[in-house]
């Protein structure tokens, strides 16, 4: 299922709700030793279930910084596909493209933007006009 960020009136599709289960699995491996949500619980547990008020934004958005420069610092080596099957890998394989220099700017969106920064800018727009930053169903999404 493709997913995509809702804020307001913006949309940001992400792509395959899988990847963005990545993104936080390595996180929860590699940066909370394995337990999920106990470094970053605006992130990890908000976001992830769906749905960040305004009132964590600022903690969800320093959240966001200190998991992009702890990312930074691993190699795509590091890369968890899923957090409750450890050998599992991503349906590309062990291969990253040459932009990838560190799991900070591993993953893309379907738009081929970075997926951190992304997620980063959904939560500075929350940060500034409020409402919810929520995970929708891209089936959700009016066509035009």
């Amino acid at each position: 299922m493709s997913i995509a960020f809702k804020q307001g009136s913006v949309i940001t599709q992400i792509g395959p709700g899988g990847v963005l289960h990545s993104l936080l699995s390595t996180v929860a491996v590699h940066l909370e030793n394995g337990r999920w949500g106990s470094n970053f619980p605006f992130i990890m547990h908000d976001l992830y279930q769906g749905s960040v008020s305004a009132k964590n934004a600022d903690a969800a958005y320093l959240e966001m910084q200190k998991i992009k420069a702890g990312l930074a610092s691993l190699s795509a080596a590091h890369v968890v596909w899923d957090i409750e099957d450890l050998v599992k890998r991503p349906p590309w394989g062990s291969v990253a493209g040459p932009h990838v220099t560190s799991m900070a700017n591993y993953y893309v969106t379907s738009n081929g933007l970075n997926l951190v920064d992304e997620v980063i800018g959904n939560l500075e727009s929350l940060r500034e006009f409020g409402g919810t930053l929520d995970i929708i169903s891209c089936e959700d999404v009016p066509r035009f």
